[in-house]
């Protein structure tokens, strides 16, 4: 019986989804005056792993911030992401584009940033510093929530965005696509 029961366990084991984490970081590509302290978005990276260095940075695709805060088309979009310092935004929602040519865009083989399309992955802040992850049919996807003390690096030497902080860890079962790591690497 204990036996049946392990396979049991075993069995429903295989069958849940495998969640994998990913981090978010957000970066400036212009000079920096008061590093940390004013400061306005313009890029974002996904990556598996924190804390980084500036050679993981380096690596990776960087998406552009849209215009007219709105990721419906393309790049990312955020409400409560202003001038001051990331680590002090009160983020009630961040907008990732996430359709087949979400990355290469202009390339003969573009992807989305996560292993699958879904449209959008939206995080929408429900308190304390947590979110729900939704797709663009509300579908849940997974959560992230903010670090209380979040990395902040200055790769100026490196990449455009001079200055990175960690913005969100998540928990789902998208995982980020490969092609967002440079493939000369």
């Amino acid at each position: 019986m204990v036996h049946r029961v392990a396979i049991l366990l075993l069995g429903l084991a295989a069958l849940s989804p495998a969640l994998a984490d990913f981090t978010i970081y957000v970066g400036k590509s212009n000079d920096i005056t008061d590093v940390g302290v004013t400061y306005s978005a313009s890029e974002m990276q996904i990556h598996d792993h924190a804390p980084l260095s500036c050679s993981d940075v380096g690596h990776v695709v960087s998406i552009s911030a849209s215009t007219n805060n709105d990721a419906s088309k393309g790049r990312w979009a955020c409400d409560g992401c202003g001038a001051a310092a990331p680590r002090d935004w009160i983020v009630s929602r961040f907008e990732m584009y996430n359709h087949d040519d979400a990355v290469g865009h202009s390339t003969d083989h573009p992807v989305p940033l996560f292993d699958r399309a879904t449209g959008a992955v939206t995080l929408y802040g429900t308190g304390n510093g947590n979110y729900d992850m939704l797709d663009v049919n509300n579908t849940y996807l997974g959560s992230c929530d903010r670090p209380a003390v979040p990395q902040e690096m200055d790769c100026w030497e490196l990449i455009s965005a001079t200055f990175l902080t960690h913005m969100f860890t998540c928990t789902s079962d998208l995982v980020p696509n490969d092609a967002l790591y440079n493939p000369w690497e």
